[in-house]
This record gives C-alpha cells, structure tokens and sequence, in this order.
C-alpha cells in the first residue's frame, strides 16, 4: 500500500517545494513564537502539529479554538513574539473568531493557522465548506493561502503583517494541493485569497527575506519599517506645556514599549498619570504619581477636572468605553501612527491628534517645569529651572497639590470599598475578595481579568508596580478571558504565581480549559466570584426588567467540585477567612487552584455608579485646593 498522503478525492501530490506547514512554522520560529495552541483536525494542519515538533516549537492541545486563541494572544502580549493557534476548518476557524477580534482589537501578533478545503477537492466537497477567506478578513489584517511553490514567501509575508505597526491577526489558510482544473471549473471562493505570487505577498505590505523568514524588528532590511512616521511636529504640545500649570497623563498600552522613558520623565515630578486598563503599571502604583485608571467612566473625574492640560501617550481609543470627552482642558494626544488605521472615530471630542515618535513628547515633557513661584507637586520639582525651549512668565496660578496622583487613587480606592450594602451571611463582597487576594499574593503576582461587574472591583484595586502584571482584554471586553490568559501567563512567565479573577459566567464559558491547567501542572488560581448571575446586565436591566430574571440568573454551580473533578484542587469561601486560608494554600501547591468565592451582588449598583456615573464626579480634598474650575 502507498505511503503516500491521501485525501477525500485520493492521494495528495508530492510537494515540489517546501510545504506550506514547513514554511508557516519556520516563519514563526524565525520571529520568535515558541508555542502553538489549538484544537487539530484531520488535514493539513497535522502537517503544521508535525513540523512544529521537528523545530522545537511546543503544541499546547486546548478544548476549544477560542480560549486557544485567547492564550496565543495573551502569549503575544506577554512575549512579543507572534502567538500561534492551530484550527481546523470550518467550526474550527468559526469559533477562533472571538478571539481573533480579541487579538484585533488589543492590537496583538497573531497567526491563525487553518485548515481548508483543498483546492484540489474544491468541486466535489460542500462539507464544512465557508468561505473562510471572507470570514478571516472580517476581524483580520488578513486571510492569504499559504502553500505551492511560494508557501515560504507568503508564510513570511502573513508573520510580518501581524507584527506590523499596529499588529494585529492574521488568518494563514493552509492548502498544499495545486489549483482546480479550470476545465472542471474554478471556484475563486474557495481560494480565500488571491493566487500565490509576489503579488499577494506585497499586498500584505510586507516583503519576505530570501531565505522566506520573516525579518526580525529592527532588521534595516525590514519594510516594516516604512510603516514607521517620520519624526512629528509636535509645536502644538511644546507650546501647550509652556502654559499648563496642572498637566496631566493618560498612559495608554502602546506607550508600555517607552516605559523607562515615561518614569524618568515623570517619577518624582509630581505629574499625575492615569493608565489605561492594558498600561497599568508604566507609573508604578506606588509611585506618588500614579493616579488610577482612566476609562471614560467617572472615577477618574477629580483629576481631569483639575487639569489645565490633558496629554495621551499612545492610548488607542478602543481601550475607552463609550461616553462622552467633556472635560474643558485642552487634550492632546500623541500616536505613533494615524489614528485611521486602528478604526480611530474620534473619541477624544475636540483634541489634537500628533501622529509621532512617542520618546520625542516625552523628552519634551520631561523638560517641561513649572511657572516660577507656582505651586508643585514635590519639592524636586519645584526646584527645577523651567527649561529654555518650555520656559514661562512666572505668575501666581497654582500647580498640582502634593500627592495629587496618590490621592486620587487612594480616595477612589475608598469610596469603591465603602460602597454599597454589607454583604449577605456566608458571602463576600466583590470588593473584599479583590482586596483581600491582592493583599495576600507577592507584588510580581500576574492577574488576569474577566469582563463582568467583577472587573469593576477588581481593576482599581488591584495595584502593580511593573507593565504587564495585569492582564484584561480591554477592546472586546470578552467574556471567558481570564482563564485561557492566565494559563498563557504560567507558561510564558514561569516564576511569579498567576491569578486568574472570573466571573461565574466568564468561568462557565471556559470551563473545560481547567483540565488543560490540570494536564499542564501550572500553578494558577482561580478566583471565581460566584453571584449565579449576569451582574453587569442585571444592573442594565433596571427598572424595565428587559427579560427579568430568566435572562440574567444563573442556577447555582459548585465549581469547586467541578474544577476537584477535573483533577486540580479546589475550595469554597464565604468568609475573608476562608479566602486568605485557601489563597495561601494554593500559592503552595504546584498545580492549579480553584477558589469558589460566594459573593453578593448587591454592591455593585453602587460600583457601577461611581465608576461610570454621577457619583464619581465630587471633589477630593487635597485637590480641588490647587484650582480649576469645580462647575467641570
């Protein structure tokens, strides 16, 4: 019998070149991704599994292409490097779609690995047959076919354009057979993108080395780096700096690359600085400068307020939540890159928009100082000659009051944790079980975080000192987040423990990944917060029911035992008590944890009004004494 490979229609034509597996995994490795993740089928993606264990690259087998995705992505962040998932075709890329938009919308390096149906086949299958290439370009950069005599070239060309700026998915569609006899008819559906060719690959924007691996960052030769803008006029901002008197930051992800820049620039200078949910961190949080989040919500209101100048330092708007920029400073945000090209819609109401290196505003806000005789936030500071290029007139006009950051984000801090009624008997309160966890974990902890009422509590809470210790997907907001991320987190990082904090919901979708936590011996905790409810779309629900609670209540699940069935360790806690004893033990023990944290809802009214409401708009004491106009 021949040892050929053989197909639905028979068997499949020796390659005349390197395959489309050989090449998709050489140009992954060649960029630095060392981990695949996904779900395998029965064709050409086994010739991916194959080639990935002859270069060394490691396959994490997950249970479903989603949370596969989510941990490829996570590895992207983490990393640097792509992240790689490997699906099958059909229901296979269909359900990676959630995380594809993940990676999208975060704007991480992915390369999604799918099989096909052969082009070859294309006349006599209609199983599982979609138009893949379509359902790729939906969420993608892009959806190119990698296989014939070109593979090497187009594998390249898909791994540089999900690391050019911004970075992003890139769906590989795998499938070595020729084209179709155009005597039996063609099927341009089917080839989900153009032909093989130099043309397909210059239109992906990035043009292959020639020995077909992707090139490196930094590489001279690399056309990525004709993506990268030319140095920008920022006037606009160095003459907004001579006459603020209460700058302030927001700290957005794609300024987390200029970190050390940022502190040495704003670390002792007593400049507040909000960061986005993925920057957290930039600013150390114990930091005087560190004031908390900045959402779009309300709590971060009574330093906004305050400011006379508004400065973003690549913050992509898919990080905000929609509500409206009415905040009367004049904003100004600094991008390393035109805003239409991460689908931009103008958030930021009435700002100035730069497109430029990042470290050159930040050289020109570390040289910035204050009028002569204004107040300051530290004595270092005030101190400083204002400089030559940013100098000013002195007058009288007050600067930040001490602390303004800190004490922004510790009375923010206070009014969450004050929130709300007391919790029910044998249950805690979101807010004590974040700060209970955070207070009883090493400061290196990794955290990830689902979307849900629970991430309310959680992320003004949780403090970090160092980028890319707390984990969220902020663009999509999805559900089922936490945990795939957290297992990517134990893998890439190995060392600091990592705490997955999910909701019951998030949990449920994602259940199954516990036993991948099991097989792989790491050592996570979950933290489920267990209110057997949809609590954020409860809260939407309002008066107008829109449902009750049919649509948002869940039955009551024993995911302690669930997750002891599934072979890991678990424990139940109703009591501050019971969490700190469980936490510690599972922060001695090498596999994973579950903690099923009985939790009561009713605070989270409260929480969601500070956060995005009119009651976080108050003034602070030890604020609004250093001016601005209180009526913002």
């Amino acid at each position: 019998m021949s040892g050929r490979p053989t197909t639905l229609s028979g068997p499949r034509p020796a390659a005349t070149g390197p395959s489309g597996a050989t090449a998709i995994v050489a140009a992954l490795a060649g960029a630095g991704t060392r981990v695949l993740f996904g779900v395998p089928g029965g064709g050409p993606n086994l010739d991916v599994a194959g080639a990935a264990a002859e270069a060394g690259l490691r396959f994490v087998l997950t249970h479903t292409e989603t949370a596969a995705a989510i941990m490829a992505a996570a590895t992207a962040d983490l990393t640097g490097a792509p992240g790689a998932v490997l699906v099958t075709r059909g229901p296979g890329l269909a359900s990676t779609v959630n995380g594809i938009a993940h990676a999208a919308l975060d704007r991480l390096p992915l390369v999604v690995i799918a099989d096909t149906v052969r082009a070859a086949e294309a006349g006599r299958v209609s199983h599982q047959r979609l138009d893949q290439g379509a359902l790729g370009r939906s969420v993608a950069k892009a959806a190119l076919t990698v296989g014939g005599d070109q593979a090497g070239q187009v594998a390249a060309g898909a791994v540089g354009l999900a690391l050019a700026a911004p970075a992003g998915p890139v769906v590989a569609l795998m499938d070595d057979s020729p084209p179709a006899n155009p005597a039996r008819g063609t099927d341009d559906a089917h080839r989900e993108s153009p032909p093989p060719g130099d043309a397909r690959v210059r239109a992906a924007g990035v043009a292959p080395r020639a020995d077909g691996l992707a090139p490196p960052a930094g590489d001279p030769t690399d056309p990525r780096d004709g993506l990268a803008p030319p140095a920008g006029d920022l006037t606009p901002l160095a003459a907004a700096l001579r006459h603020a008197r209460r700058p302030i930051l927001l700290l957005g992800t794609h300024s987390r690359a200029h970190t050390a820049a940022i502190r040495a620039a704003v670390v002792g200078r007593g400049i507040p600085a909000l960061h986005t949910y993925r920057a957290r961190g930039i600013v150390p949080d114990s930091a005087a400068e560190a004031g908390g989040l900045v959402t779009g919500g309300t709590l971060e209101w009574p330093l906004l307020a305050q400011a006379d100048l508004i400065i973003g330092l690549g913050v992509d708007e898919a990080e905000m939540i929609p509500a409206a920029w009415d905040y009367a400073a004049p904003t100004i945000l600094v991008v390393e890159w035109p805003p239409g090209s991460t689908g931009a819609t103008g958030y930021f109401t009435g700002a100035a928009t730069l497109t430029a290196p990042l470290p050159a505003a930040i050289d020109l806000l570390a040289r910035w100082a204050p009028a002569s005789g204004a107040g300051s936030g530290s004595a270092a500071h005030a101190s400083r000659a204002p400089d030559a290029d940013l100098g000013r007139a002195p007058d009288a006009d007050l600067g930040w009051a001490p602390d303004a950051g800190r004490t922004g984000r510790r009375d923010a801090a206070r009014r969450l944790v004050s929130a709300g009624p007391a919790p029910a008997p044998g249950t805690l309160t979101p807010l004590q079980v974040a700060a209970v966890v955070r207070a009883h974990t090493p400061a290196d902890t990794i955290a990830t975080v689902d979307a849900g009422a629970h991430m309310l509590a959680v992320m003004p809470l949780w403090e970090v000192d160092q980028p890319e210790r707390l984990l969220i997907s902020s663009g999509l907001a999805t559900m089922g987040f936490a945990l795939p991320a957290a297992i990517a987190a134990a893998l890439c990082v190995p060392g600091p423990p990592v705490v997955a904090l999910t909701g019951d919901g998030g949990l449920g979708m994602t259940l199954a990944e516990i036993e991948t936590a099991v097989r792989l011996r790491l050592r996570i905790v979950v933290i489920v917060f267990n209110d057997a409810t949809l609590s954020l779309i409860k809260i939407k629900q309002g008066p107008a029911g829109q449902g009750g609670a049919e649509a948002v209540d869940y039955g009551p699940v024993d995911f302690a035992g669930v997750a002891t069935a599934m072979g890991a360790a678990a424990a139940a806690a109703g009591t501050e008590a019971q969490l700190v004893t469980a936490l510690d033990a599972a922060l001695r023990r090498d596999g994973p944890t579950v903690i099923d944290a009985a939790v009561d809802p009713g605070c989270y009214p409260a929480v969601m009004e500070l956060s995005r409401g009119d009651a976080g708009r108050r003034d602070i004491p030890g604020l609004t004494e250093a001016g601005g106009d209180r009526n913002r």
